[in-house]
């Protein structure tokens, strides 16, 4: 048997039908330290049990009055998220065109005729095979070009 009893298993006698706390009383009965923890117990339920729920009229008024400032509040903050979302798109619109613009100048420059060296190097070259051309010739002693081939 138990020597004394936790608050935890005197809240739990509290609530217990009478006849299902009878061992618990009983030790009650006998122990002097059990019995005023209990009794501390049961005097801190039942002024629990007393406290004034009600809340005064002035208690209402507001909360009703702060409810209704955070409803009219309310479309001032989604209006700054349209602004800033306006915001953005314009951005994004301006970098689209501004780059647009910046290609089509690029893209409408004239392109500058190839060098004499590269039309010669196409003229001149009598197969397809692009190993043999007179430009690859001059650096054969470098690099070994038919190693590279099959």
């Amino acid at each position: 048997m138990k020597t004394h009893f936790s608050e935890a298993d005197l809240l739990e006698t509290y609530y217990l039908q009478p006849g299902e706390s009878m061992p618990v009383m009983m030790h009650l009965a006998q122990c002097s330290d059990c019995a005023a923890r209990y009794e501390r117990l049961e005097r801190k339920l039942r002024d629990v049990a007393a406290c004034e729920t009600e809340r005064p009229e002035t208690f209402w008024s507001r909360q009703r009055h702060l409810i209704m400032r955070g409803i009219r509040n309310q479309p001032r903050a989604k209006s700054s998220s349209v602004v800033r979302t306006l915001r953005i798109a314009a951005t994004a619109a301006f970098a689209f065109f501004l780059g647009g613009a910046v290609m089509y100048k690029t893209l409408d420059a004239p392109v500058p005729p190839a060098p004499a060296a590269v039309q010669r190097a196409v003229i001149e070259a009598p197969s397809d095979d692009p190993w043999e051309s007179n430009e690859l010739q001059k650096f054969q002693p470098v690099v070994e070009w038919e190693s590279w081939v099959e």
